[in-house]
Parts: structure tokens; C-alpha cells; sequence
């Protein structure tokens, strides 16, 4: 059960990642509700360090999953 819910929160970060990195800009979440566009091209900082945070995630939720499906 839990190695589904990581798989599946792995593939959505990683469908996130190759949105932004396509689209160049990305969508990040702050502070309660509020949700903040980057552009690539306008503020690079901020763009590479939530991309780079998502994929972060993305691969050690991977990792955690099939470890998961594995010990079993």
C-alpha cells in the first residue's frame, strides 16, 4: 500500500518536472494557498531551485517506493 502511494506521488512529481522543464516555467506552491508561477527566462534562481527540489523528491519518493515493494 504504502509503495503505490509513493510510486504514484513519484510520478507526479516527475510529470511536474517535465512540465516545467518544457514549458519553462513552473508552478510552486507557497504558504498556505497561494501559488507562484516561475519563468525560466525571468527569475532563473527561483525556477532552478523549485525544479530542482521537485525532482529531488520525485527521485527519493522512487527510491522509497521500490525499496517498499521490495522488502516484502
Amino acid at each position: 500500500m504504502i509503495a503505490t502511494l509513493l510510486l504514484a506521488t513519484g510520478i507526479l512529481f516527475f510529470w511536474m518536472v517535465f512540465k516545467a522543464f518544457s514549458s519553462r516555467e513552473i508552478k510552486a506552491r507557497g504558504w498556505g494557498f497561494s501559488c507562484r508561477i516561475y519563468r525560466r527566462d525571468s527569475e532563473p534562481f527561483m525556477y532552478w531551485v523549485n525544479f530542482s527540489c521537485y525532482l529531488v523528491i520525485a527521485v527519493w519518493t522512487t527510491v522509497f517506493a521500490v525499496r517498499a515493494a521490495l522488502s516484502h
